[in-house]
């Protein structure tokens, strides 16, 4: 069955659930910033980031969707203009003193609230779209999301982003966690309350490589490679299906 299909979501019910925790939890995350800029996995990612944004070879506009305390922006090479969209105004305060900020060479940076669900641009506003622990924590990757974030690439745009890879996690958790979607597919929103605030707030939507591929071939970002990615850094380890599109 195509896990499209099955997925159920209220984007502004989520968006209350993860407002709710992630703004007492700013700070950390900016604290964490410094920690995890330091590990080689996160490096990996820095150098692909700014060999991607390089790549157009001329001034590009660009939006990090859900960019939290802005732990990428210093990554990005050629940039004009920097959108970054979070749903949590105590991480755009953060994002104001982003990590590295020496480093940055955006021209022009704008930050905004709003829920990518909700949210609206200019059909071909950005030449690059990336997204960064957004899927798979309380976000789902889906078809309409993945055609949304197309209409607002321009011609020969790319969006780069990733996803927790179910085929990471160990057997017991995995099937916990397989089990817990598919009821959450189904639940009626009373129970889908209940088994956020056990899940600290944050509902799961990983993925495994074939439902990420099913997703984007059935998607308008019909060209992409995926690749997987093991992740040990002190604030968190398990293995990332990264996707990189073409519009």
């Amino acid at each position: 069955m195509n896990q499209q299909a099955t997925v159920s979501f209220e984007p502004q019910e989520a968006e209350a659930v993860l407002r709710a925790s992630y703004a007492s939890g700013a700070d950390q995350y900016r604290k964490d910033d410094e920690v995890e800029v330091a590990t080689p996995y996160h490096q990996r990612r820095a150098r692909k980031l700014a060999e991607v944004s390089s790549a157009f070879g001329r001034g590009i506009s660009v939006l990090d969707v859900g960019c939290g305390t802005g732990r990428y922006f210093y990554c990005l090479r050629n940039v004009d203009r920097l959108v970054g969209m979070d749903i949590t105004p105590e991480m755009l305060e953060a994002a104001r003193r982003p990590v590295n900020a020496d480093m940055i060479s955006a021209r022009a940076i704008e930050l905004v609230q709003g829920n990518v669900f909700g949210a609206s641009f200019a059909a071909g506003a950005f030449d690059l779209i990336y997204s960064f622990g957004m899927f798979g924590h309380g976000c789902p990757a889906t078809v309409e999301l993945c055609d949304k974030l197309h209409s607002w690439l321009a011609p020969g745009g790319l969006m780069f982003f990733d996803v927790i890879d179910m085929a990471g996690l160990p057997l017991a958790e995995r099937l916990r966690k397989g089990a817990r979607k598919r009821l959450y597919r189904l639940a009626p929103r009373s129970l889908k309350a209940r088994l956020d605030r056990r899940q600290n707030g944050t509902p799961f939507f990983g993925l495994t490589r074939r439902e990420l591929a099913a997703i984007m071939q059935a998607s308008r970002c019909s060209r992409f490679s995926i690749t997987c990615q093991i992740w040990e850094s002190p604030l968190w380890q398990g293995r990332l299906l990264e996707c990189l599109a073409n519009a």
